[in-house]
């Protein structure tokens, strides 16, 4: 899985749910389609991150679905999480690397093109872009991309892009014709009325536009 682990990203988004809740939400979003979760919970404690980590891994690690951990080198270090997902100021990239090993995932966003270039010399795994669009989940993003401004980047890029910030099922697959390798997304699974439907609608469409 880890080859494609990049297509289709649920973010977390936990806040008030009761954890056996979230944990059948999660299990049901693998089960549709999702190749990979990060864990993103900002207004958690290292020890209850890591509480909901384990617990993730009990969904996750029986289908091999990579846990990837937004921001925190060392709470996906001492989980033995498959990856951290790195802003521009949660640290040094190399640092991180040589903590977690050769064969974990690291991702980093970038909001510019002169951090792409920089990205494009860095051992990592894929590059998050977002927002594309204006998003209610993530409201202090440096960067509106949209669609054409993802493809410029993504013409640039050497490694995987992931994009996200308000994709859904209505433009993933403009998303992922401007040049997206996969798509990550909180609101699209969060504020779904057919939670199954929707997974496999959007792995459908990265799919279909992949190999179309």
């Amino acid at each position: 899985m880890k080859d494609q682990f990049f297509k289709l990203t649920l973010v977390t988004s936990k806040k008030d749910t009761p954890l056996s809740k979230y944990l059948d939400f999660i299990a049901i979003c693998v089960k549709s389609g999702i190749t990979s979760v990060q864990l993103r919970e900002k207004n958690l404690s290292f020890n209850e991150l890591f509480r909901l980590g384990k617990q993730l891994q009990l969904v996750l690690k029986p289908l091999s679905i990579p846990l990837i951990i937004n921001d925190n080198v060392d709470l996906a270090y001492q989980l033995g999480a498959d990856g951290v997902h790195l802003g521009q100021s949660d640290g040094c990239v190399v640092n991180a690397r040589r903590k977690l090993g050769s064969n974990k995932i690291i991702g980093l966003t970038v909001d510019s093109p002169e951090q792409l270039y920089i990205a494009n010399t860095l051992p990592i795994d894929y590059v998050g872009v977002g927002a594309v669009f204006p998003s209610n989940n993530k409201s202090n993003v440096a960067t509106i991309w949209g669609c054409e401004g993802l493809k410029k980047i993504a013409h640039l890029s050497i490694h995987p892009i992931v994009a996200i910030g308000g994709i859904n099922e209505t433009n993933a697959s403009v998303v992922m014709q401007a040049g997206a390798d996969g798509i990550a997304a909180i609101g699209a699974f969060h504020d779904s009325n057919d939670l199954i439907s929707t997974t496999k609608n959007l792995r459908s469409i990265i799919e279909g536009t992949q190999y179309a």
